[in-house]
């Protein structure tokens, strides 16, 4: 067997700052208060720009609607979400 370990999940991408705030509809300064509370993904250094991963940005999306949708069942770890 090899030893080598084999990419199964789709290619990720990154996303710039311009296409993360059109996915969420936060304002930046929103945006950066959650980055810094830890409730949103936080940045990831690129050259002399960040990107965010988009799985991790499609992630919060997600919890956002599953919060809305099931609320109090998400076992303590519910998305503040306040535009």
């Amino acid at each position: 067997m090899s030893s080598t370990t084999e990419i199964t999940q789709a290619p990720r991408r990154l996303l710039r700052l311009k296409q993360v705030l059109d996915r969420t509809g936060l304002p930046k300064s929103t945006m950066n208060s959650r980055i810094s509370a830890g409730t949103f993904p936080k940045q990831i250094p690129v050259g002399s720009s960040v990107r965010w991963l988009e799985s991790q940005v499609d992630a919060w999306i997600k919890a956002l609607v599953d919060e809305r949708d099931h609320p109090g069942q998400s076992g303590g770890t519910a998305v503040e979400y306040r535009l």
